[in-house]
């Protein structure tokens, strides 16, 4: 067992870790910054570990099984899905996520798709770089936004951010989510509904922000695509995998739907010949929604105030595993 606690970063690459060196000052304990790429690297970077800061690797139960000293894995962001939960809580291992660090990011990059599809931007753009002067021709194609419905399927931090989002654009704002109370209604001047069916057939624009899990995978798929208007659009920057995109293909070219904007997809990176990246009616972005300056210092830094926490012996401030706690006694 090492001397010191370890909190350990693993990371595709030598990670600064100054955000986290702040937020763990005066605490006894060894702050490891770890480049790793393959499960076998991941593992002999943890194994011995305290704290794990977890950039996007997965982490199956049989790594869980042999870390010993393990009291807290933190993922950077809000996904989790690479992290086995049940496993962490049967090896008494607490699971944060940085939840609401980048919901403007997030929910900006949402609106700037929502956008670009309904003012047809990557048809226009194409257009001119390639010589062509549309002009007039196209003036029947660009939506106008005001007065039409977003659906939003998922009312977490994200979710509510594009909510008042589409609302100061004064969209009509549906909003599928079982998990939340309804006065989020009044406040957001949005109206719930109790399928998500509802959401596909009623939208001219649906915005995913739901996290991935058995019940979200594949939401997504051809049945309730074939609800969707036909000049609707589709817009996902939570996780691909919610998302069947031999579905969504489909859809495309049966003219079932008008188009979709992705930053996100079932696998990342995705193929070179995925013919998701080639179309004019597709808007595709490298998995970059949540991406700012001080959007990754602020998830920096939460991460290692956590990791402080932890190490305080203190409930950290998210821990999306509460069913762990009462194997800690806590």
């Amino acid at each position: 067992m090492p001397d010191l606690p370890q909190v350990v970063v693993i990371a595709p690459y030598d990670a600064p870790t100054v955000e986290e060196r702040t937020a763990l000052e005066g605490i006894d304990c060894e702050l490891i910054s770890a480049s790793v790429a393959s499960p076998g690297e991941v593992f002999e970077a943890i194994k011995e570990a305290t704290v794990v800061l977890n950039y996007h690797f997965d982490i199956p139960r049989e790594m869980f099984e042999q870390m010993p000293n393990c009291k807290l894995m933190v993922r950077y962001g809000h996904g989790y899905d690479t992290v086995d939960l049940q496993a962490a809580s049967d090896n008494g291992v607490m699971v944060t996520n940085i939840a609401g660090a980048t919901s403007e990011e997030v929910s900006n990059h949402a609106l700037a798709l929502i956008l670009a599809c309904a003012r047809d931007l990557k048809r226009k753009d194409r257009a001119m770089t390639e010589g062509r002067w549309i002009g007039n021709d196209s003036r029947s194609v660009a939506r106008r936004i005001y007065g039409e419905t977003l659906g939003v399927i998922g009312m977490g931090n994200i979710g509510r951010a594009t909510a008042r989002k589409g609302r100061a654009l004064g969209m009509n704002v549906l909003v599928y989510d079982p998990y939340v109370g309804p006065w989020l209604a009044i406040e957001y001047d949005i109206e719930f509904v109790d399928d998500v069916e509802t959401i596909f057939s009623e939208s001219d624009y649906i915005s995913l922000h739901t996290p991935l899990n058995p019940q979200t995978h594949h939401i997504v798929n051809a049945t309730t695509l074939a609800l969707m208007k036909p000049d609707s659009y589709l817009i996902n920057t939570s996780r691909g995998p919610v998302v069947d995109e031999t579905a969504l293909l489909d859809a495309l070219n049966s003219n079932k739907i008008a188009g979709a904007a992705l930053d996100v997809f079932e696998k990342e990176p995705p193929d070179p010949d995925n013919p998701l990246l080639h179309r004019e009616d597709v808007i595709v972005t490298p998995h970059i929604a949540g991406s700012s300056k001080i959007g990754w210092a602020t998830i920096c830094r939460r991460a290692g105030e956590e990791a402080a926490r932890a190490l305080r012996g203190e409930r950290p401030a998210v821990v999306v595993n509460p069913e762990v706690f009462p194997k800690l006694g806590i």
